[in-house]
């Protein structure tokens, strides 16, 4: 296809309290490899409380293809990100809607990426791509090698046709797609906004893609503390469990991994379970390896053998705190 015949494109992000963080996601959009006269980029201003309206506005001055959203109106009792994408989809004037947070650098390959499956098939609805951390630590580590590994498994999941969910940080969903749902003026609110619009789209009998490829390999930051990363993954635990039966079964199996262990080692054998254990350590390091070497992310791999230890220790206090009378706390906004 002609460069001249792209299709126009929307992005969406949504934005509160990002002073921090929006300029890098702003100046990686104004980066894309896309011709301007077909790309609309609308900045959802959710209330924010520090500089954020400000710096956007100093940014896009003179970039007649962004534009700054001042979000005041609810739609349909939307809540936080939801409102926003409600709010910003009355703007948009693409063919397709590409979300990303405020918080991410994307690829300058994004839009061609994202849209690529939209392209070669008109039934395909929802898209979503791959994100990392952009970490220094071992434990900014630990934390991409979780996001790889989890968008690994929903990308087989979507090769063998099993609508599971599609990450709000990178994803793309079609014009004709959103509206068929009746977007989230329809949809009733949930905290997984990302879940909730990706299963509206399957039902009304669009195609899904997951695709990893350096492309649509983006990057977000990591969760700095314990508090934020407990209530993030409190957060996708309730997408989560909204998964078919076998797979909540599954995320429970694993979560408790370390406790079926003891049981295993104190009543049968603990060379059993060593066996076990290294035998869910292979094929979880089989699974995520391929993306690591796809994106080159070769860093990574050293921190594979550790990331085990981690893994097992964050899910089950994830399962512990998913449960815990504590509600969610995210963006300044309680969620309960």
């Amino acid at each position: 296809m002609k460069i001249s015949s792209r299709p126009n494109v929307t992005v969406w992000i949504a934005a509160r309290n990002e002073e921090n963080t929006i300029l890098k996601c702003l100046q990686s959009i104004a980066n894309l490899h896309y011709l301007i006269e077909n790309l609309q980029v609308l900045i959802g201003n959710d209330q924010s409380e520090d500089q954020t309206k400000v710096l956007v506005e100093g940014f896009i001055k003179e970039k007649p293809h962004f534009q700054l959203i001042d979000i005041q109106k609810v739609i349909n009792h939307q809540r936080g990100k939801a409102n926003v994408l409600a709010n910003l989809y009355e703007y948009s004037t693409g063919k397709y809607f590409l979300i990303c947070d405020a918080d991410v650098t994307v690829n300058p390959d994004w839009v061609e990426g994202m849209i690529a499956n939209f392209e070669a098939n008109e039934l395909i609805g929802h898209q979503v791509g791959i994100t990392d951390i952009k970490g220094t630590n071992m434990w900014h580590h630990f934390q991409s090698i979780d996001w790889l590994h989890a968008l690994t498994l929903l990308k087989i999941a979507a090769d063998l046709k099993i609508p599971l969910t599609g990450l709000g940080n990178n994803s793309a969903v079609t014009r004709k797609a959103y509206e068929a749902t009746g977007g989230y003026a329809k949809i009733p609110f949930s905290i997984t906004e990302d879940f909730a619009l990706f299963h509206e789209v399957v039902k009304k009998g669009f195609g899904f893609k997951n695709t990893i490829n350096r492309a649509v390999f983006n990057q977000t930051l990591p969760m700095i503390n314990l508090k934020e990363f407990l209530h993030q993954r409190k957060r996708w635990m309730v997408g989560a469990l909204q998964c078919p039966w076998w797979i909540v079964t599954l995320l429970f199996l694993q979560a408790l991994l370390l406790p079926i262990l003891l049981i295993v080692g104190l009543s049968f054998s603990w060379k059993l379970a060593g066996i076990l254990w290294l035998i869910k350590w292979l094929n979880q390091s089989f699974t995520v390896l391929p993306t690591i070497l796809k994106l080159r992310r070769f860093h990574l791999i050293k921190h594979l053998i550790l990331y085990e230890i981690y893994a097992n220790c964050w899910q089950l206090t994830m399962i512990l705190f998913y449960y815990s009378p504590v509600a969610v706390d995210w963006k300044g906004r309680i969620y309960k």
